[in-house]
């Protein structure tokens, strides 16, 4: 009972909120009262703010009230860590908020504020607040969220597709503007150790063809999908969906993203050709002897190296091995962010202070982790590839080159041998 009690606080406390935003007595008997809006919240500055937000403003007119439903409700206790949110599905719920109060905090926090009236019939607005109320009840307003395929813009959508008798989905099955990785490009763009972190961990599962309906995990797509969706008329004919559009808030500092943006790629080969050079010439200076710290240099800068890229291969090997989630299990990218290339922290420990045997191990597992880079090379090229490997691998790629060069020792045959000191007999 006491392990449960931080969980028992949690749903006490949004117990209370949820009755503090209930409805009137009354609300919604009347159908044609009823004006349903989707309104999509833009993106904010924290990791789970980055795709934005879906809720649906149920208003009735007759009794002057309004209510925001809401499928994304957590605490920080419910994330937990980064990390424990991308290896489990973490709890979130849905719950009833006071519009013009939930309106002020995403306005505080500079996030726009996009509000889509939609027409739906009379039927169509019963089912609606049917299905949102049980949703919002003690024993239903929990669920396993998941990024793309159970969401607060896939529930909202879901929950409209059910009111519509599944017209949405059918009408929503062409093919999709991008992918979920160029989605996940666009959205990370402002955030980028975030975004390369995130596009090296996921795999193929973000590259595969998707509908319009999959596209809609996206708040913003589901409101794209909802503008050239129609619905009968009543008289035999059919009418746009939405009926009315208007701005509540326009950020000013955080532009919705727009088109599949790749202005990353020449960023990350600049540095990765910067940590080419790096060891290019930490390795000429070496080799020439010139001074002790040169040696001490190189190896440091290798087992830098090493503990980097390693780490995060060695947390993609994690995820893939440990994670729910379809889009973190198996991963190309491993072969760029090599989990093997922390072998070259103790190694490159050994480098600097001298070590033979360091030196010839370390020869061994760079060849080994250039070829590894080498071989995503020819996955990336091959028709039948499905993985995008773009972000990786125009980092990694001539990073370990430069690596493979500075091992590579051509220029060992102008180098001046260190004298050697050899013991001589002496004549009495």
């Amino acid at each position: 009972m006491v392990r449960h009690l931080p969980l028992l606080l949690i749903i006490g406390v949004l117990w209370s909120a949820s009755a503090r935003a209930a409805p009137p007595p009354g609300f919604g008997e009347h159908p044609e009262a009823l004006r349903v809006k989707l309104v999509t919240f833009g993106p904010g500055q924290d990791a789970h703010q980055l795709f934005g937000h879906s809720a649906l403003w149920i208003e009735d007119t007759r009794l002057g009230a309004d209510v925001l439903y809401s499928y994304g409700m957590t605490t920080q206790e419910g994330q937990g860590s980064p990390l424990h949110f991308l290896v489990r599905h973490q709890p979130f719920w849905s719950a009833r908020l006071p519009v013009a109060h939930t309106f002020a905090g995403y306005q505080r926090q500079d996030r726009s504020i996009h509000v889509q009236e939609l027409r739906l019939p009379l039927e169509a607005r019963r089912r609606l607040l049917a299905r949102l109320e049980r949703d919002v009840r003690p024993e239903h307003r929990l669920y396993a969220y998941h990024p793309t395929d159970n969401n607060c813009a896939t529930r909202v959508r879901d929950a409209l597709d059910e009111a519509l008798a599944g017209a949405l989905r059918s009408a929503s099955s062409l093919p999709a503007r991008f992918t979920w990785r160029e989605h996940l490009r666009q959205h990370v763009r402002h955030h980028p150790v975030l975004g390369l972190l995130l596009l090296t961990w996921v795999n193929a599962v973000m590259d595969m063809p998707r509908t319009r309906w999959e596209e809609a995990y996206v708040p913003r797509e589901l409101a794209r999908m909802l503008d050239t969706t129609s619905v009968p008329d009543g008289r035999g004919g059919h009418v746009g969906l939405v009926s009315h559009r208007a701005d509540v808030h326009i950020s000013r500092s955080r532009p919705l993203p727009e088109g599949a943006d790749s202005a990353a790629l020449p960023r990350l080969f600049l540095l990765g050709a910067a940590v080419a050079l790096g060891a290019i010439l930490l390795s000429v200076l070496r080799e020439r002897g010139t001074t002790e710290g040169a040696r001490l240099a190189f190896g440091l800068y290798q087992a830098l190296f090493g503990l980097t890229s390693g780490a995060v291969g060695l947390l993609g090997l994690l995820l893939t091995c440990v994670s729910e989630h379809a889009a973190l299990r198996g991963n190309a990218n491993l072969l760029l962010f090599n989990p093997l290339a922390l072998a070259l922290v103790p190694l490159g420990v050994g480098v600097a202070f001298g070590s033979r045997r360091a030196e010839r191990w370390t020869r061994a597992c760079v060849g080994g982790l250039t070829g590894c880079a080498l071989l995503a090379v020819a996955l990336e090229l091959l028709p039948a590839s499905a993985q995008d490997l773009r972000e990786p691998l125009a980092l990694m790629l001539v990073a370990h080159l430069g690596f493979g060069v500075a091992w590579g020792r051509p220029w060992h045959r102008g180098a001046r041998a260190a004298p050697r000191l050899e013991a001589r007999p002496q004549r009495g």
